[in-house]
């Protein structure tokens, strides 16, 4: 499928080299503001042996699960407004709560979002 803005970023994460997995928040696909705050992110998480690389985050990649996360992702406040607005031209549904009370962290639930080999 095709999105309206696709080549929005709407944030970044990181991918730990060793284990092919993307950095999580608990059960949640982490999504940082900036390639600063993922790196950040990366390096304080326990994952891996700490090679790891950055990526740019598109509502392609997010509508295609790519952290595998069942369509939730941990997402910060600059990247959760980028979605917001990016899912609102698309008509993307989704749940927003904030992580432990603190509104920085937005863990969003997205309708719809799925496997990249799924029908």
């Amino acid at each position: 499928m095709t999105y309206k803005q696709s080549d929005t970023v709407i944030g970044y994460s990181g991918l730990d080299l060793s284990e092919e997995c993307y950095g999580y928040n608990e059960d949640a696909c982490f999504i940082g503001d900036s390639r600063a705050a993922a790196q950040q992110f990366m390096e304080d998480s326990l994952m891996g042996s700490g090679d790891f690389r950055i990526d740019a985050v598109t509502i392609e990649e997010i509508m295609n699960d790519f952290g595998s996360s069942c369509g939730e992702f941990a997402m910060g406040s600059e990247a959760f407004r980028r979605f917001t607005a990016v899912a609102a031209v698309n008509g993307i549904r989704f749940e927003a709560t904030p992580f432990d009370g603190d509104e920085s962290l937005m863990v969003v639930e997205v309708e719809g979002a799925r496997y990249p080999d799924e029908d």
